[in-house]
């Protein structure tokens, strides 16, 4: 049995950068085959801000990167570019894009939303606290199969209404991505028509006609009810994507594409972490769900917990990771 221990919150982080240098050192990363013309963006651990215009020219040279560099995120773009590394948009040599809209549980289901005081550990209503809070939003496996089945009406619309065809990607934390991988006049749209299929797509403009009607029509007249997205995200053809196979560094999840529903129960036994034990210092006091695991923590009073579920919270910064046990 290995144990790793740490006293301070470097070495804090050192213990979850140690286990994600662990996985990248053997994760099977899902790369578009013209690697070579995307830039690459790496979120690092403890920061706020991105590191963009890195190129790399095969998975290996990648992982050499990811294996040194250990990021909290990894990304590359939806856009293809003639000088991908080149440190300004205007000067990359925009070749194209992919197409790509978001869906959050926010936007389709009520989410319980927690706020602490991370002065007490308490949980805080109203304005009490309110220079020191920290937000949990909980979100459930029926839940996020909610968002996955708007996901897949957003596949469908894509394929039935424009010929595109679309992949369901989860993104590891609380929402899904549905990309085309684009070519041709696809690639090369513009904000203006990217802005037209999000309307279309969002506020149809149509009245309810017959079920069996082609288009929003027939869909109406069946129920079917507009969806929701994230409009700067199509438009933007300048935006990251994530890498399925690396992982969300807000959970600690992998990013996978998905084609059931059934893909989501027993979430968290996809974390590439399970099947160890994390020793975790509270800094809220609380009982909370991990999506359908229920936790209880009481601040400052240390607990031994399965690694997957230490670790998802010491990502949401619920708590310190002071040992992870393998």
């Amino acid at each position: 049995m290995a144990t790793t221990t740490s006293t301070s919150p470097p070495e804090r982080s050192e213990i979850l950068r140690r286990l994600f240098r662990g996985y990248y050192e053997t994760a099977k990363l899902e790369l578009p085959d013209d690697m070579e013309l995307r830039e690459f963006a790496i979120q690092p651990f403890g920061s706020e801000s991105y590191v963009r215009h890195l190129s790399f020219t095969s998975e290996q040279e990648l992982r050499g990167f990811l294996i040194e560099k250990v990021p909290l995120q990894v990304y590359f773009s939806a856009g293809k570019y003639q000088s991908p590394s080149a440190p300004d948009m205007e000067s990359k040599g925009w070749m194209g894009s992919d197409l790509m809209f978001d869906l959050d549980a926010d936007e389709f289901c009520e989410l319980n939303v927690r706020r602490f005081c991370m002065d007490t550990g308490e949980e805080v209503l109203g304005d009490e606290c309110a220079s020191n809070v920290i937000s949990y939003s909980e979100v459930t496996e029926e839940c996020l199969k909610q968002v996955y089945e708007k996901a897949t009406l957003l596949k469908d619309v894509l394929k039935d209404d424009f010929g595109l065809e679309g992949e369901i990607i989860f993104s590891g934390n609380r929402g899904f991505h549905v990309n085309v991988n684009c070519y041709g006049d696809c690639a090369l749209l513009d904000r203006e028509d990217r802005k037209k299929i999000v309307e279309y797509l969002t506020d149809p403009r149509v009245e309810p006609g017959s079920p069996s009607d082609f288009g929003w029509g027939g869909r109406l007249a069946r129920g079917v009810k507009p969806l929701k997205l994230d409009e700067q995200v199509t438009i933007d053809v300048h935006r990251l994507r994530r890498i399925p196979g690396s992982i969300n560094g807000k959970s600690g999840l992998p990013v996978f594409r998905i084609s059931s529903a059934s893909e989501l129960d027993n979430l968290l036994s996809r974390s590439p972490f399970k099947g160890s034990k994390a020793v975790v210092q509270p800094l809220v006091t609380g009982e909370l769900n991990v999506y359908n695991v229920r936790v209880t923590l009481k601040k400052d009073l240390k607990v031994t917990i399965n690694s997957e579920v230490g670790i998802y919270l010491a990502l949401k910064g619920l708590v310190r990771l002071t040992a992870y046990v393998k």
